[in-house]
């Protein structure tokens, strides 16, 4: 997913620290852009507006490379190419503590998602934590993703009908066949509910890779009868 030859863990190590420093210094300094470290004035959200406008889209190309084959995801929408400037920003949200950037990403994708993609009666499913992991970062990064996304469109979301119900391992360093044996009887549906009713379900998440994840999540809602589940992420790598 990177483009160079620095290992992952090392630069997750830098992300981080670089985030942590942002929010030690913003105490007693002006604060800086998490990305270009340039100043930024005014406003509370730790990317400065330059850095938020210069992040690459996909090209139809790309998007239409990532589209399911088969399995129960009917189509996925990627908007931004995963790179140093969107991995910061995810990471700033992920493990930082930095939610606005979850709900101001959210917002920017509406930008450039395709009309035709939302339906009236769409409901917008963020991708569960776990609970153990929801405790450790107190809240959900797909959630701040789906509510931006809510702003913009007016759309509902709909956190109480899928659960993750397996505690699995980070993804990171697995390959295609490990992801999906990760995500296995990873997710479970709430009870109660005419599920069936519901005829257009976009799930929300960050990145799409391989498509373990919320391909795995289609197929628990498709198993209730849903009709049609896409998939949008805020990004993917090329």
């Amino acid at each position: 997913m990177t483009t160079d030859c620095e290992p992952m863990g090392k630069k997750i190590l830098r992300s981080v620290f670089k985030q942590s420093w942002y929010g030690f210094t913003a105490l007693l300094f002006p604060r800086i852009c998490l990305i270009c470290e340039r100043r930024i004035d005014g406003g509370d959200n730790p990317v400065c507006p330059q850095c938020w406008n210069g992040l690459r889209r996909l090209s139809p190309e790309i998007i239409h490379s990532k589209q399911p084959e088969n399995g129960s995801l009917d189509t996925i929408y990627p908007v931004f190419e995963f790179n140093d400037a969107v991995q910061t920003i995810i990471h700033g949200l992920k493990y930082s503590g930095f939610k606005s950037l979850g709900i101001k990403l959210g917002r920017l994708m509406t930008s450039f998602i395709p009309a035709d993609f939302f339906c009236a009666d769409t409901v917008l499913i963020p991708i569960p934590l776990h609970p153990i992991k929801f405790r450790e970062r107190g809240y959900n990064q797909s959630s701040l993703l789906a509510r931006g996304i809510a702003e913009k469109t007016g759309l509902v979301v709909r956190e109480d009908i899928l659960h993750r119900v397996k505690n699995t391992v980070t993804q990171t360093h697995l390959d295609a066949q490990e992801r999906l044996l990760n995500m296995e009887r990873a997710f479970a549906i709430s009870r109660r509910g005419d599920y069936a009713s519901l005829s257009s379900i976009v799930l929300v998440d960050d990145v799409f890779t391989t498509g373990a994840t919320i391909g795995t999540a289609a197929a628990a809602l498709k198993a209730t009868g849903v009709a049609a589940v896409r998939g949008l992420t805020a990004a993917a790598p090329m």
